[in-house]
C-alpha cells in the first residue's frame, strides 16, 4: 500500500487549499477570456461555461479520495466544455486556461494505488486529446487558438496536448512507484528490527534454558550429596564421632560450593535479558573432578577418579561439559542406588576426550527409570552440542550402570555447552 500522500482517504486541508490555489490563479483568467468570446449576447453560455470550470477546480480536492470517479467526472466535463466549443457556439470552451486542472486529475489517478484508475485516466485523456482536436478542426477559428488552423499547426496542438497527458500520467506514475518503493523499504526495516528482535528473544530463552541446566546440575548433585552425608553422619553419631564430624564438614563445604554457584547463576539470571556481557559461573572444569569425586563420597559410598593419557588443554565448553557429565552420573547414583555402591570416573585423552563414569549398584531399574529425566537428557543435549557422543545404560554385567561421553578436542566443534 502506499501512503497517506496517494492512498484513498478524505481530502484535507492541503487537497482544498490546492483546489483553492488553482482556482485563484487561472479561474480570473479563463472568466475573462469566456466573457469577451460571449459577448453581450452569450451571457447564458458565459455562465454553463464559467459554472462547469468552478466545478472542475472544487473537484480537485476530492481526487485523493475517489480516483476513479474524479477521473471521471473531470472527464465527463471537459466533455460537456467540448460541446460547448462546438460550432454555432460563441467560443471555444475547452481551450481556456482552467483546462490545465484536468493534467491535476490525470496525474492523480496514475499515482494512486488503483490500477483502474492509473488505466483509465490515460485512456480519458489521450481520448479528450483526440476530441479536442477535432473540436478544433470543426470549428475552423484559428483566432481562437493563436495559430492558422493548417493540418500542421492542428497536429502540432494535438501533439502539445498528448504530450501534456502522457507526461502528467507518467509523473503520476513515478510517484507511485517511489512510494511503493519506499513502503518496501520501511517494511523491510521493520521486519529487520522484528527478526533482531526475535534473535534477542531467542538468545534469552537459550540463556535461561542453559541456567536452568546449570541449576538443576547444581542442585541435584549438591541437594543428593549433603542428604547422604546427613543421614551417614545421623548414623555414625554416638558410635564414631570423629567420622560423623567428617561428614557434616563434607555437608557444610558442599553445601556452601552450592550456594556460590547459585548466587553466579541467578546473578546471570537477572543480567540475561539486559544482554550483560559479564563472565558466567559458575564454568568448572576438568581440574573441579578430584574435588567433585571426592564430595560425592559417604559412608557407603565410595568414588575414584581415574586418569588415562596425557592430558592437554580444552576450550572451557569441553571442560564444562565434562565436569557436568561426571557431576550427574554421581548425582543419579546417590539418588537412585542404595547404598554400599561404588563409582569409578574415568578420564581417557586421546583423539577425543572419553568420560566413563561405572558403578556397581544393584539397583539397575531404578537408574532405568531414570534415563527419561531432565539430567540424562541435559548431558545428552550438552554433548551433542559439541558434536560428541553419549551413551547411558546397564552394564554388559548387568551389574550396575555405565555413562560414556566422547567430547572432540579440535577447534572446528562447537562451544556451545560454554554459555
Amino acid at each position: 500500500m502506499l501512503d497517506a500522500t496517494t492512498a484513498r482517504r478524505a481530502p484535507g486541508p492541503a487537497d482544498w487549499a490546492w483546489a483553492a490555489v488553482g482556482a485563484a490563479a487561472l479561474l480570473p483568467i479563463t472568466a475573462a477570456e469566456v466573457l469577451r468570446e460571449a459577448g453581450p449576447a452569450g451571457t447564458a453560455w458565459a455562465s454553463v461555461v464559467l459554472v462547469l470550470f468552478v466545478l472542475l477546480h472544487l473537484f480537485v480536492a476530492v481526487r485523493p479520495r475517489w480516483p476513479r470517479a474524479a477521473i471521471a467526472v473531470a472527464s465527463t466535463l471537459m466533455l460537456a466544455l467540448a460541446v460547448l466549443s462546438l460550432p454555432g457556439m460563441p467560443g471555444l470552451a475547452v481551450l481556456q486556461a482552467s483546462s490545465v486542472v484536468y493534467l491535476a486529475f490525470v496525474y492523480a489517478a496514475a499515482a494512486s494505488d488503483d490500477r483502474v484508475a492509473g488505466i483509465t485516466g490515460l485512456a480519458l485523456g489521450l481520448a479528450g486529446v483526440g476530441v479536442i482536436t477535432g473540436v478544433v478542426l470543426l470549428s475552423n477559428r484559428p483566432s481562437d487558438v493563436g495559430m492558422v488552423a493548417s493540418p500542421g499547426a492542428v497536429l502540432a496542438l494535438a501533439g502539445a496536448l498528448g504530450g501534456g497527458i502522457g507526461v502528467a500520467w507518467a509523473l503520476g506514475r513515478y510517484r507511485r512507484e517511489t512510494l511503493r518503493k519506499r513502503a518496501a523499504q520501511e517494511l523491510a526495516l521493520e521486519q529487520a528490527a522484528e527478526l533482531r528482535m526475535q534473535g534477542e528473544l531467542r538468545a534469552v530463552a537459550e540463556e535461561r534454558r542453559r541456567i536452568a541446566r546449570e541449576l538443576h546440575d547444581v542442585i541435584a548433585h549438591s541437594l543428593a550429596v549433603m542428604v547422604a552425608q546427613a543421614e551417614a553422619s545421623r548414623l555414625l553419631l554416638g558410635r564414631d564421632d570423629e567420622r560423623a564430624r567428617g561428614t557434616i564438614e563434607h555437608v557444610v563445604t558442599t553445601g556452601r560450593a552450592a550456594m556460590g554457584d547459585m548466587r553466579g547463576l541467578l546473578g546471570a539470571l537477572a543480567a540475561a535479558p539486559r544482554g550483560d556481557s559479564a563472565p558466567r559461573e559458575p564454568s568448572p572444569g576438568l581440574d573441579a573432578l578430584p574435588a567433585l569425586v571426592e564430595r560425592s563420597q559417604a559412608p557407603g559410598r565410595t568414588a575414584e577418579l581415574e586418569v588415562l593419557g596425557v592430558p592437554a588443554e580444552v576450550r572451557p565448553g569441553v571442560g564444562l561439559a565434562a565436569y557436568r557429565v561426571v557431576q550427574e552420573s554421581l548425582t543419579n547414583t546417590i539418588r537412585h542406588v542404595s547404598p554400599p555402591t561404588h563409582s569409578r570416573v574415568r578420564i581417557e585423552w586421546g583423539d577425543v576426550l572419553t568420560v566413563t563414569i561405572d558403578d556397581d549398584g544393584r539397583d539397575v531399574a531404578a537408574l532405568r527409570g531414570s534415563a527419561d529425566g531432565r539430567g540424562l537428557h541435559g548431558m545428552r543435549d550438552r554433548v551433542g552440542q559439541l558434536g560428541g557422543g553419549f551413551e547411558a545404560g546397564p552394564r554388559k554385567d548387568a551389574q550396575g550402570w555405565r555413562v560414556v561421553a566422547r567430547l572432540p578436542l579440535g577447534s572446528d566443534a562447537h562451544d556451545e555447552a560454554s554459555r
